[in-house]
């Protein structure tokens, strides 16, 4: 059995679109959740998900329930101004129905693979849309597992960086980030299990494609040379974006 895991496709239906195609034949997707913001095409991304509810467990990211409730997602200083702008227009072009979808998903989950039972959330159990889990942060990831029931797997997304360890009897997992990686490595990253094994994979897709899509978005020219660069590095934003947070952080 195989299922393909994925997590904060962030409106980037090309690098979702690639790693569809490089995992044509699985049984299953989990979904971590963030479809929107940060890129061009979120209606591309919603739509993908509500068609593939059939055969995927969908989760809420802190972005989907933002856009769904016209909330504040809580992102990362630096990237704050990118948020709102993209969360502004995600709202725009995405229908009722979408956001409607979105608000109804769940943050986290437990279910069985086999015979093994998993807990899936977007950030963490004890808070599943907002914490920061760190792949060096070991006293934290053990009280993540001991909240989730120490499971034989704990799925979470939400940092962006990919995280394969085993603490104890859990074995922790987040695939990373396929539309907007931030470890420096701009290729589509996710992850599959397939009968009780994990892998962690890339997927490179065409960066350029997906920044000429932000060209039929309402987004300002700065913010999509901001976005593009995010696209392009792995997650490092361009120096007058760095002076705007320091600028900010000294009113």
């Amino acid at each position: 059995m195989k299922f393909l895991i994925i997590s904060d496709v962030h409106g980037n239906w090309v690098a979702l679109r690639a790693v569809l195609r490089a995992e044509r034949r699985v049984d299953h997707i989990l979904c971590l959740g963030d479809l929107v913001d940060y890129g061009p095409q979120p209606v591309e991304c919603v739509k993908w998900a509500m068609q593939s509810a059939g055969h995927a467990w969908l989760l809420q990211g802190n972005h989907d329930r933002a856009v769904a409730t016209s909330e504040d997602p809580r992102c990362s200083l630096p990237y704050q101004h990118l948020a709102r702008v993209t969360q502004e227009f995600s709202i725009r072009v995405l229908n009722r129905r979408m956001r409607t979808f979105l608000g109804a998903l769940k943050p986290q989950s437990s279910f069985q693979i086999g015979y093994a039972n998993c807990v899936a959330c977007h950030a963490a159990p004890s808070d599943p849309l907002y914490r920061y889990l760190r792949a060096n942060d070991t006293c934290r990831l053990q009280v993540e597992v001991n909240i989730a029931g120490n499971p034989d797997f704990l799925f979470f997304g939400h940092t962006h960086w990919q995280i394969d360890r085993k603490l104890n009897c859990t074995r922790i997992l987040n695939p990373g980030s396929v539309g907007q990686p931030k470890d420096g490595h701009p290729a589509a990253a996710y992850a599959v299990w397939q009968d009780g094994e994990i892998f962690l994979r890339r997927a490179a897709y065409d960066l350029e494609e997906a920044v000429k899509a932000f060209g039929k978005t309402s987004l300002e020219s700065t913010d999509i040379a901001a976005l593009a660069h995010v696209l392009r590095s792995g997650g490092g934003l361009p120096a007058q974006s760095r002076f705007r947070m320091s600028s900010t952080r000294r009113i």
